[in-house]
């Protein structure tokens, strides 16, 4: 080996620094153990940037070498090699790149969830397909943040959490304690697109307009976008919060504001409520894909069986034979295109379009929609309608019965003559 390295080090030495390197010298071990003596020249990975100043290739694999980036308009993103059967298509989000913190987290702000294996306090599975999986540790994390007190807080980092697919930020921030002293409080907040470590967060009807800041509907313009809404004041943010997502104000009326949320929902919200600036960071997070089985096993999510592969006492599917009605779950429950919001709920009032550019009144009366639509059909097709009765009552109910004790009276005195 240590001859072999020489000739090839002084072959290389003689060689134009233009010429490209040989296929050959990308398998040299150069973080093998050194085996040259004194006055050796045998050749290392740091000889290689003395002949080829401007070469950035190693001689030496790394551990995280088989992830490398498309030279395409896709940043953030690493696209495996496809050394094994789940690499080829695995592509996953570059943290390094975008400066994700991904150790642990906070240990104030964490505690252990333990597992359940989709089973409640009575031992019963109610969710199907859990188990299994690593331990989860769940951050803390503030979705209210309507404390004006605390003043102004400082982004410490913007972190990776396993359990969500929005990145999260540790904000510090420095409140007085009972004796008037600060005292430094750490909160998780959802961390929007664009934020970095040393941005200011405020609260407030005071705040400026930009990423983070979290103010009330009434303060915010029209056409901003926010996320992490409150659909009760107080209550904390509970609409837009997973990645990528971002919710409009439309206009404002006198006690609610019109936003479309990210589904293409237009409703109405109290203007007491509030509102993060921004959309959700890890937009890229819809790109990526596990690659394997594998890691949904990590997550805790374990197969499920198709009901066509059961029998028939386990499954409406189940069975020799293939289909023969909807989709359905184990229970009956048909899964496409069923409706499972109900047409009288309370909160209809709230809603002005529902997705897809339905109106909320179309929604609720599509009986009568329905009902209208084949009578208009009928119509122009040329066919009998049924004519409606109109007049009294008397007339619409038809001929009254007679009254049974009449009846009796009359089939008593036939029977009394029949037998005299």
């Amino acid at each position: 080996w240590t001859a072999m390295l020489r000739l090839l080090a002084r072959s290389l030495a003689s060689c134009p620094a233009q010429l490209a390197m040989p296929k050959s010298a990308q398998l040299i071990p150069a973080c093998m153990p050194s085996l040259q003596g004194p006055g050796s020249s045998l050749l290392t990975g740091s000889m290689w940037h003395q002949l080829y100043p401007g070469h950035g290739h190693q001689a030496c694999r790394s551990k995280y070498s088989y992830a490398f980036k498309r030279a395409a308009n896709t940043p953030g993103l690493v696209f495996w090699k496809p050394r094994t059967p789940g690499l080829r298509h695995k592509i996953t989000i570059d943290y390094k790149a975008l400066g994700i913190y991904t150790g642990p987290p906070d240990h104030r702000l964490a505690f252990r969830e333990p597992k359940s294996g989709g089973r409640n306090e009575h031992g019963r599975i109610t969710c199907r397909g859990r188990g299994g999986g690593i331990d989860k540790v769940l951050r803390t994390v503030d979705f209210k943040q309507r404390d004006v007190t605390m003043g102004p807080g400082m982004v410490e980092r913007v972190e990776l959490d396993p359990n969500r697919s929005a990145f999260l930020a540790l904000v510090r921030y420095n409140q007085a304690n009972a004796l008037g002293q600060p005292q430094e409080v750490l909160r998780y907040h959802i961390a929007p697109h664009g934020l970095r470590i040393g941005d200011t967060i405020e609260v407030g009807s005071q705040a400026a307009i930009k990423p983070g800041n979290r103010l009330a509907l009434k303060d915010l313009p029209l056409g901003v976008t926010i996320h992490n809404i409150e659909l009760v004041p107080g209550r904390g943010g509970e609409v837009a919060r997973a990645a990528g997502m971002g919710a409009t104000i439309q206009f404002k009326e006198e006690r609610f504001a019109v936003i479309k949320m990210p589904s293409g929902e237009v409703r109405r919200m109290d203007l007491e409520c509030y509102a993060t600036v921004g959309s959700v960071s890890n937009s890229q997070h819809k790109l990526t894909i596990m690659g394997k089985a594998g890691v949904n096993r990590n997550r805790g999510r374990r197969p499920k069986v198709r009901g066509v592969a059961m029998n028939p006492i386990d499954h409406p599917h189940g069975g020799n034979t293939s289909g023969g009605r909807p989709s359905c779950s184990p229970w009956g429950v048909y899964s496409k295109g069923q409706r499972t919001r109900l047409r009288n709920k309370w909160t209809n009032q709230f809603i002005i379009t529902r997705v897809g550019d339905v109106p909320i009144t179309k929604f609720v009366q599509a009986k009568k929609w329905r009902a209208a639509a084949e009578i208009q059909r009928k119509a122009a097709s040329g066919a009998t309608m049924p004519v409606k009765r109109t007049g009294p009552a008397s007339q619409l109910l038809g001929p009254q019965p007679p009254a049974w004790g009449a009846v009796l009276k009359v089939s008593k005195k036939t029977s009394a003559t029949g037998s005299g």
